[in-house]
């Protein structure tokens, strides 16, 4: 791939994770836990700093700025006051939802100028991509 094409291709990307983050108020990581709060519907601490591959104490300043601007809840467990139960807010879910129809269209408009057949393969070649850079230290090596 020509390095023009390819740095054209990562600036599309971060204008929209740019536009995202404008359009959400909130930072990436905000996001991304939010969106996976989302996801699962309610998650113990835990779990979600071990499914994100993040750190609690990451987790917890995340949480809490998010509890802050009330998209999401927690909740102790009355049997074990260690287990928290995190949950999106229904302000929370409908940011997660924004973020959703702004993926959709931004994926739809960038998708028009491929056929349906490049379409599958486009999503193909990322799917193998995505799947085959796991340690992305190495990526650089």
């Amino acid at each position: 791939m020509e390095q023009s094409t390819f740095h054209q291709f990562l600036s599309l990307l971060e204008f929209k994770k740019n536009h995202q983050l404008k359009s959400s108020g909130l930072n990436y990581a905000q996001l991304h836990v939010l969106e996976e709060v989302f996801e699962l519907g309610e998650a113990r601490t835990l779990e979600l700093s071990r499914a994100m591959s993040m750190a609690p104490s990451t987790l917890i300043g995340i949480l809490d700025e998010l509890e802050k601007r009330q998209l999401i809840t927690r909740e102790r467990q009355h049997n074990d006051k260690r287990v928290v139960i995190v949950r999106a807010t229904v302000e929370g879910k409908k940011k997660v939802e924004q973020h959703f129809v702004e993926d959709n269209n931004f994926l739809n408009n960038i998708m028009k100028t491929l056929s349906y057949e490049e379409q599958e393969m486009f999503f193909e070649l990322m799917h193998k991509i995505a799947t085959g850079a796991k340690q992305t230290e190495a990526l650089f090596e």
